[in-house]
């Protein structure tokens, strides 16, 4: 800041209090615009592949049950080995989204998605499924999984 002395104390000159103005505001302008803020991470493509091969390995279960409606094919016993691998699926896509910081919603979601597949197996295990009740099965786990994938997509295109 230049100062002159006019009779008394010193005193800035009237453009050098602008020019400082100027300066303090653009280096607040500066500072704010290198913050960002973050609060959900960033799109993972490998949780977004493992959700969407796990949607195919459900959707091939409810094909599969549906045709075998009325059958013996349809009892629980030989659908166990869908259980087990979507079990280390959801599991695996669990501990991914843990590990990636600021990504509490996915997480959220995914465990929700582990909980109805544990309903799943409990309601198969009392008996099979009728086309109806395997329609409205598809329904709730298609928009489970939609969420999952669309969040995924929604940080891709933030990023």
């Amino acid at each position: 800041m230049i100062l002159l002395k006019q009779n008394g104390p010193y005193t800035a000159k009237p453009y050098a209090k602008r020019c400082y103005a100027i300066w303090l505001v653009l280096a607040l302008l500066l500072t704010l615009s290198a913050c960002s803020v973050k609060l959900i991470s960033s799109y993972d493509e490998k949780t977004d592949n493992a959700v969407t091969a796990l949607q195919q390995n459900v959707e091939m279960f409810f094909v599969s049950v549906e045709s075998q409606a009325g059958l013996p094919e349809c009892a629980y016993s030989n659908h166990i080995s869908f259980y087990q691998q979507s079990k280390v699926a959801v599991s695996s896509i669990a501990v991914r989204a843990r590990a990636i910081p600021d990504n509490d919603i996915t997480v959220e979601q995914v465990e929700l998605l582990k909980s109805s597949l544990t309903m799943l197996e409990q309601l198969h295990q009392l008996g099979c499924f009728t086309p109806a009740q395997v329609e409205n099965l598809r329904t709730s786990f298609n928009s489970s999984i939609t969420a999952i994938l669309k969040l995924e997509l929604a940080k891709r295109r933030g990023s």
